[in-house]
């Protein structure tokens, strides 16, 4: 029994020594999805139908970047003017729109539309390749670039900001669905 024992505790920082590599292995897989494991979002995005909801006439989104603040649903969302289509996006007489949902996709948080690119830099952390506004989390500090989708750029959040599904009619833009 004490030959046992012994053997036991001869070999006790083993203990401590897996715990380390345990963690440091952990922190590796963590930091590798955070700075480049995340996804982009889905070219072709499947949309739940809701109810259909009157966000702006185009004409309130004179110019690139401008973005209206919007409820679809339960869904805090913004409409975005982009430069370039995106998918899910919807273009009207040459113009681009992107609806996106403004809850993080880390923890939920409402994420703000963050107009200088400076702040995003200083703040979030990214800057984007043509300065141009982001939406960013101040929970945890996570960057969405609108100009990709809503794709998640820097933080914890790893999952791009779900889209909403636009629809025109007329001059106006409306809130049809939510991506899934």
């Amino acid at each position: 029994m004490n030959q046992t024992r012994r053997k036991i505790l001869e070999h006790w920082w083993l203990l401590p020594l897996a715990g380390v590599a345990a963690f440091f292995a952990w922190l590796g897989v963590r930091s590798w999805s955070i700075l480049l494991g995340k996804p982009a979002p889905n070219p072709l995005p499947r949309f739940k139908a809701g109810a259909r909801v009157r966000i702006a006439a185009i004409s309130d989104l004179p110019k690139v970047w401008d973005a209206i603040p919007f409820q679809f649903g339960t869904t805090p969302a913004i409409l975005v003017r982009v430069q370039a289509p995106q998918a899910g996006g919807i273009t009207i007489a040459g113009q681009h729109f992107i609806g996106l949902s403004r809850k993080c996709t880390h923890l939920q948080c409402l994420c703000e539309y963050i107009k200088n690119p400076e702040i995003a830099a200083m703040a979030y952390k990214y800057r984007p390749e043509f300065a141009h506004p982001v939406l960013g989390c101040a929970c945890h500090f996570s960057a969405f670039d609108p100009e990709e989708a809503g794709k998640s750029m820097s933080g914890p959040a790893l999952e791009p900001l779900p889209r909403v599904q636009l629809a025109a009619s007329g001059r106006n833009i409306f809130a049809i669905g939510l991506e899934t």
